[in-house]
């Protein structure tokens, strides 16, 4: 291609959100390049993750009606840890097979078939590209540089990830602190299908997620987690990169890893396994009142450029929000080209599409969220005192006495909730209102 010719759509990064704008814009029959600085779309994807797939049917659905999935999850988990125990809440759920919550993804290979998707409907996929430099004209964007290159386009989509920096030359990226991030430090674990099922206690081709938080990031905001692919396990921290700015400890933070896989109730589920992957990346977590401006005139934000990700301490979701928010800049993006295109109405239907999905619907419901999960004592004082009350519950002493749940309903209020826990236990239930 020519650097004189015009596109429509620019996407700068082939993660989830801007293939799936690729897909989309091209499927409607408009001029779509793609510029991913990696060797191919997935290569720069770390690990993977889960896929809630109900906020997406509609949207998605043609898209990824064979997208190579790894595991439906029908197993959930919730697990408390103290430095030696811990405690889990489980749900084991059969009861709408045929309609699937969430999978497991990979997103190297989920990437790749995406991309796939986009070229069959005629977007150009250019691979080693770096978009150095948007092109203003005026008070709109109409293109990128590539080293001393124009390519120009009637809107650019930033799926350039948590640390946009098209956002960021574009002035819609405030400056954060180091509290609305998080560093996720992952890794794939090689295992044989058949064992996985085993350990998990799984039927075949199902999948499990465990949730884990207390002790494991030693005091720092954060937790843990476990994915079951088809043949390798996803496990990994996130931590909060303030919090982790400020720790007062000799210990590496890749060093927390080692530790959560090495503790008794976890690394029986790894033995055998073989490490594939490993690495470190920066998750948004400012939710809701962080989020930038999705754009501006010729410039549409998506996925985590755009800050779509949050956390409400028992629910992870960014993968469901960057294929929607992908889906909706390239619906946006067609609409106006239906309409005489201009970039200011394109924006403009693109803020509109956000307020009515349940993207912005979802991180304003649980905008309180990010500032509750900083409380220090959900990581070491409840986790701590909860599992020692149950272990009391369950353990006969010398004279024959195990305590009652009566005994133990009123310690857990008066001496481990306290004043400052009961009001802990009112901001959380009161945390979507």
């Amino acid at each position: 291609m020519s650097t004189n010719d015009k596109l429509d759509v620019i996407i700068v990064g082939a993660g989830l959100a801007g293939l799936a704008c690729a897909y989309e814009t091209a499927r409607a029959g408009l001029q779509v390049a793609v510029l991913e600085k990696g060797e191919a779309a997935g290569s720069k994807s770390l690990t993977g993750g889960r896929l809630y797939l109900r906020p997406v049917s509609e949207l998605c659905g043609e898209l990824l009606k064979d997208a190579p999935f790894e595991r439906t999850v029908i197993s959930e988990s919730i697990t408390i840890t103290d430095d030696t125990s811990s405690m889990s809440f489980r749900l084991d759920d059969n009861a709408t097979p045929d309609k699937p919550n969430s999978v497991t993804v990979l997103l190297s290979p989920l990437n790749q078939y995406l991309a796939e998707k986009a070229a069959e409907k005629g977007a150009m996929l250019l691979p080693q590209q770096k978009a150095d430099n948007l092109i203003f004209d005026k008070e709109k964007m109409v293109g990128v540089k590539i080293g001393e290159e124009e390519l120009r386009a009637r809107t650019v989509v930033a799926a350039d990830g948590v640390l946009s920096f098209l956002a960021e030359e574009a002035g819609l990226r405030p400056q954060r602190d180091a509290l609305s991030y998080g560093l996720g430090i992952k890794e794939t674990i090689e295992l044989n299908s058949t064992c996985i099922e085993e350990r998990f206690n799984l039927p075949p081709g199902k999948g499990a997620s465990r949730l884990f938080f207390g002790t494991i990031t030693q005091d720092l905001q954060g937790g843990g987690f476990i994915y079951t692919n088809t043949n390798s396990l996803a496990i990994g921290l996130v931590v909060n990169l303030g919090a982790l700015s400020n720790w007062k400890s000799e210990t590496e933070s890749w060093q927390l890893l080692e530790a959560f896989k090495a503790r008794p109730d976890i690394a029986p589920l790894l033995a055998g396994g073989k490490t594939i992957e490993y690495g470190a990346h920066l998750v948004p977590e400012g939710g809701f009142n962080t989020l930038p401006r999705p754009g501006l005139p010729g410039l549409l934000l998506v996925g985590d450029a755009a800050g779509f990700v949050f956390n409400t301490g028992y629910i992870l979701r960014g993968m469901d929000l960057a294929l929607a928010s992908g889906m909706l800049a390239a619906q946006s993006i067609i609409k106006s080209h239906q309409e005489n295109f201009d970039p200011s109405a394109c924006l403009n239907n693109y803020e509109q599409a956000l307020k009515e999905s349940f993207i912005y619907k979802q991180m304003e419901k649980y905008k309180k969220a990010p500032d509750l999960l900083t409380l220090e004592r959900l990581y070491k004082h409840y986790p701590q005192n909860v599992i020692q009350l149950t272990r009391e519950l369950f353990q006969v002493d010398s004279a024959g006495q195990n305590a009652s749940i009566w005994h133990t309903c009123k310690k857990f209020v008066f001496k481990v909730l306290g004043l400052k826990g009961l009001r802990d236990l009112w901001r959380f239930m009161r945390m979507d209102s």
